[in-house]
């Protein structure tokens, strides 16, 4: 059990620098670790424990109830807005996120720091087609002015042209984190569907809603837990030696 609390401490460190490494991530979401009794977890986070090990267990009583686990979740609130005057810098407040193209099929984004590849579509900074209902966004060499509405409408030289594909997910927690980024639909997630009661905000990006006091706080305790799991397999390792030495000697 000390080792299995050990591995525990260790994953929550990990997942604490994880979130501090992408403090100025655009769009990035921290990750949350709950802890969870076994008999409260939701039935689909449940872990199928072997009743037989049990003394006696008693029907409709979910078996090992003491034990606790620790659960993921990624928090999907409201970053900062950070002002840059970039006019393919996008940002979406409220729920949702913007749609891409990439070699590996669509995914889904809320960095909205865009630029214009070669070809005048927007793109995102790895090169990744930005979607709008109509296909990839494209302007021509001659517009003149590019304005994005809080509904997503995309206006060149003062017409309305394409719309942003915002778009959100019945279970966004089941949405898979991938490079740069990007998240990956899943069964679990859902299907896409239009997002509802967001705003597009132009000359604007999305910064990361990790805050970096409170997840320095939660690295350094996590860290003297870890430690004390150290501690204590040490002093369960030396007396095992001490053990088997004795059990050496008598025999």
């Amino acid at each position: 059990m000390v080792a299995f609390m050990g591995t525990r401490a260790a994953e929550r460190l990990g997942m604490i620098s994880n979130n501090i490494a992408n403090v100025n991530t655009l769009g990035f979401k921290q990750n949350l670790l709950g802890t969870w009794r076994a008999d409260q977890l939701p039935e689909d986070n449940k872990v199928d424990l072997p009743r037989e090990r049990l003394p006696n267990p008693e029907p409709g009583v979910y078996p090992n109830s003491c034990y606790y686990f620790d659960v993921s979740s990624r928090d999907f609130s409201q970053g900062a807005l950070h002002h840059t005057g970039g006019e393919n810098d996008l940002a979406i407040y409220g729920s949702g996120f913007f749609k891409v193209q990439t070699p590996q099929g669509i995914r889904y984004t809320r960095n909205g720091s865009f630029r214009l590849n070669t070809d005048y579509q927007l793109v995102t900074r790895q090169g990744h087609l930005v979607l709008g209902q109509n296909g990839p966004i494209t302007l021509n060499a001659t517009d003149k002015k590019f304005s994005v509405d809080v509904e997503g409408g995309i206006h060149l030289d003062d017409t309305l042209g394409d719309q942003l594909a915002i778009v959100d997910f019945p279970n966004p927690q089941g949405l898979i984190l991938e490079k740069g980024g990007l998240y990956a639909a899943t069964e679990n997630s859902g299907l896409e569907q239009e997002a509802q009661g967001y705003q597009i905000q132009q000359g604007v990006v999305e910064e990361s809603n990790v805050d970096p006091i409170a997840a320095m706080v939660q690295l350094i305790d996590n860290s003297r837990n870890f430690d004390s799991y150290i501690k204590i397999l040490d002093t369960f390792q030396t007396s095992s030696d001490r053990v088997i030495k004795e059990i050496g000697r008598l025999s």
